[in-house]
């Protein structure tokens, strides 16, 4: 009796301190967020032809183009509101042009200057890939960039370390020319994160591979994660293949790293996958396979298979039970949660799942 009583004053007491939301066993024991891709500012390649003209379920409520101060102002609030704990914003940098000038960080600004700002949470994904090369050239300057982002009030930490993503190890390993400078570049950066008074940093690096596992910790990595693992859902030679095929296979990958990996372990829900907007004579993304049926459904099942398996695995995970959805705006390919211009809204199914989970269902 003594428990119960217990258990239904923290209920209430969250129900109370969170306007009466259904984000209690979400913010009572795991802290998910959502990666957030700026590619929406009318000013780069990613709004095209075949996106706007053949793919109107995937248009948000505002348009095509949300970063702009008012529209990311909304966005951090409907996150919340649903239950979400943070935004790893994907960042860019380019020699020669400023963190400002590449379009891609613009929502980190609109973010910072946010009057939603302390409603959520937020870290950086280095996308360290495609002609965003890191390496000893620019570490010290990048090193600079990124400490000032760890001072913000807001920024997430794991183990009481501001958390600073990489998308891969590749580009490091062959940027520095081995694992070991990689290793003593990140113990540079925690030494100087803790000469600017913070605790260190937390340097957590993308990998779906034992062989990607590998690299990452002989790279230093403090944890394993990931972007997305949506190949690990394709089977046969089909091309259109049922998201719940994904749902499953990435729930044994999930088991499968954990167990592997010497470091924590932070899970990633691939929510889906359709690139073929952005298909070209390169990617050649119309002749690769696809998920079909991602709905508010599907997002769903995907949260909650991602709780699921973090109430299962604590032991695999950050202290901090930290997970990750692929992704908050990745429209052009397949995987959003913002609410679109047709009736689709996948954030509908985001609520149900925390709420599900927080009646103990």
């Amino acid at each position: 009796m003594k428990f119960l009583n217990l258990f239904t004053f923290c209920f209430l007491t969250t129900l109370i301190l969170d306007g009466g939301g259904a984000t209690f066993a979400q913010k009572g024991k795991n802290k998910i967020g959502a990666y957030y891709f700026d590619g929406w500012s009318g000013t780069t390649f990613h709004i095209t032809k075949d996106l706007e003209a053949n793919y109107p379920d995937r248009e948000p409520v505002w348009g095509w183009v949300t970063s702009t101060q008012n529209i990311v102002d909304e966005q951090i609030a409907l996150a919340a509101d649903a239950g979400l704990s943070f935004f790893s914003f994907c960042w860019y940098h380019r020699n020669g042009k400023t963190v400002e000038e590449l379009p891609e960080n613009r929502a980190i600004s609109f973010y910072k200057s946010s009057k939603n700002v302390k409603k959520l949470e937020y870290c950086l994904l280095v996308a360290n890939h495609g002609g965003f090369d890191v390496g000893p050239e620019n570490w010290d300057k990048l090193t600079k960039i990124w400490l000032e982002e760890f001072k913000n009030p807001q920024y997430l930490k794991v183990d009481k370390k501001p958390l600073l993503i990489f998308f891969e190890s590749a580009s490091l390993l062959k940027n520095f020319g081995s694992g070991l400078a990689v290793s003593e570049a990140f113990e540079k950066l925690r030494k100087s994160a803790r000469e600017a008074g913070l605790a260190g940093a937390t340097i957590a690096v993308c990998a779906g591979s034992a062989d990607g596992i590998a690299k990452a910790e002989e790279a230093g990595a403090d944890v394993i994660t990931g972007y997305n693992y949506h190949s690990v859902g394709f089977i046969g030679k089909d091309q259109a293949i049922p998201i719940d095929t994904l749902q499953a296979a990435e729930q044994r990958l999930w088991t499968k790293l954990g167990s592997s990996v010497k470091k924590p372990y932070i899970p990633v829900s691939t929510m889906g996958w359709d690139p073929r907007p952005w298909s070209n004579d390169k990617n050649k993304y119309q002749e690769r396979p696809y998920f079909t049926g991602f709905s508010a459904k599907s997002a769903e099942a995907s949260v909650r298979g991602l709780i699921n398996w973090m109430n299962a695995n604590p032991n695999r995970m950050t202290a901090e039970r930290i997970g990750l959805l692929y992704a908050w705006n990745e429209n052009g390919e397949g995987a959003w949660l913002t609410p679109g211009k047709t009736g689709l809204n996948p954030l509908d199914g985001l609520k149900a799942a925390f709420k599900k989970r927080s009646r103990g269902k």
